[in-house]
């Protein structure tokens, strides 16, 4: 196949040796001449979507060279001339959702032609990205060519924001008044970047939502939680569920999986049964723990489609430590139930204070807290744990928020950044 693609080249017939050189893409060992040569033929011939769809392949590896980035520049450049209605464009973004540079231009020609909507979508999904690959975070990683459109992209899509939630906002203000959505709309508007974000507590460090003008409590005073008393009394029934669990055999898995939990713990396990997670119900479990089941519906659980709540046997094996971490939101508070408690196990919010379990009684504190926990006996340790609102937002403020929460979980995923693997 070399050997062919070499002598068509060598007799001038380029269309023929493209044929062969495009098959040689694939072979590790001739690839970068086959890429040279299409490169050079596509600009020679006119052929800039091919140009582009192959520079875009290339880039989306790592350490891409600088040059190919230039390269791309000159032909998107040529591609948009040749097609201004940016077809082409679009098939190339179709077969390759993680080219982010044909992407952002390909969101410049709707954005003109009055598709705003779609504009800023794509805007968004190109800088979510090309930050994930390290490119558009300032000048210096941006290539000079497309710095115009990046700096574009950006304004637009911060005011799009801002315009698209306050349409969110407008159905909640006239359904429960705006005075009493007062929290919610600086939330909303803390996160869109309307307004900055002041926390109140500067120890308090929300990764997603923030929540301002709620009260400082990384730990909840008891009578905050009125359900307490009705929770605890269930708490050996709940306790006899969890060790049939743990006796007969039921596989409990780690707290976290996958990338999420690289590096969250040191020594020992972290491992949960979860009754939900990230909006599912886990049927089994909940008929498998009828108890627990029952005891968890008394709570006020933050039910959010596809995002909560967090509800599980949380299970810390003998010599394990979860290092400080924080949570996503103070909307929501982090509900413990002690069920196996040996001694020299804590849970630590740094710089504010230790909290010791204790069997049969519940706490809850406060997640954004920077927080850690550590189990240092010869036991495990096991508690049920549970996302649970935050005990000073009003009803109404939670029924806004479970809707606002939903309408930015749908739109982040529509705008999140494509893997190129």
């Amino acid at each position: 196949m070399l050997t062919q693609a070499r002598q068509e080249r060598q007799a001038g017939r380029d269309q023929n040796a493209a044929v062969y050189y495009r098959q040689l893409l694939d072979v590790p060992e001739w690839r970068q001449e086959a890429q040279d040569f299409l490169l050079q033929f596509g600009m020679k011939s006119g052929n800039y979507a091919d140009v582009v769809y192959l520079l875009e392949v290339m880039i989306s590896g790592a350490n891409a060279k600088v040059q190919l980035h230039l390269l791309l520049g000159q032909a998107l450049q040529k591609l948009t001339d040749a097609d201004p209605t940016g077809t082409a464009l679009s098939d190339i973004v179709k077969g390759l959702p993680f080219a982010y540079s044909s992407r952002l231009i390909l969101g410049r020609l709707k954005e003109v032609r009055g598709d705003v909507a779609q504009a800023m979508r794509d805007y968004l999904v190109a800088i979510n990205t090309a930050n994930g690959k390290g490119y558009w975070h300032n000048e210096a990683s941006t290539p000079p060519w497309c710095r115009p459109f990046v700096s574009h992209a950006l304004v637009a899509v911060q005011q799009y924001r801002q315009e698209l939630f306050h349409t969110w906002l407008e159905p909640v203000w006239h359904q429960f008044g705006r005075q009493d959505m007062s929290r919610v709309e600086k939330a909303v508007k803390m996160y869109s970047g309307e307004i900055p974000k002041v926390l109140a507590d500067s120890r308090q460090v929300p990764s997603f939502l923030y929540v301002p003008d709620l009260p400082i409590c990384p730990v909840f005073e008891r009578q905050e939680l009125v359900f307490a008393e009705e929770y605890e009394s269930q708490a050996q029934l709940i306790k006899e569920e969890l060790l049939n669990l743990l006796n007969s055999g039921n596989t409990f898995k780690p707290f976290q999986e996958g990338k999420a939990g690289e590096g969250l713990t040191k020594g020992g396990e972290w491992n949960a049964y979860f009754f939900h997670r990230h909006g599912q119900d886990f049927d089994v479990a909940h008929q498998q723990c009828p108890h627990t089941s029952k005891a968890l519906s008394g709570l006020p659980l933050v039910n959010i489609q596809e995002h909560a709540p967090e509800v599980c046997f949380s299970i810390m094996q003998p010599g394990t430590h979860i290092l400080p971490h924080r949570g996503v939101t103070n909307s929501r508070v982090v509900l413990h139930l002690g069920l196996v408690i040996p001694q020299h196990c804590r849970l630590n919010l740094l710089d504010v204070q230790e909290i010791t379990w204790q069997e049969g009684r519940t706490f809850a504190f406060d997640d954004t807290y920077l927080h850690e926990a550590w189990n240092r006996s010869n036991e495990y340790r096991a508690v049920l744990l549970a996302d649970i609102w935050n005990p000073h937002l009003t009803e109404e403020e939670c029924l806004a928020l479970t809707t606002l929460i939903e309408k930015i979980g749908v739109f982040n995923q529509e705008t999140a950044a494509v893997d190129s693997d």
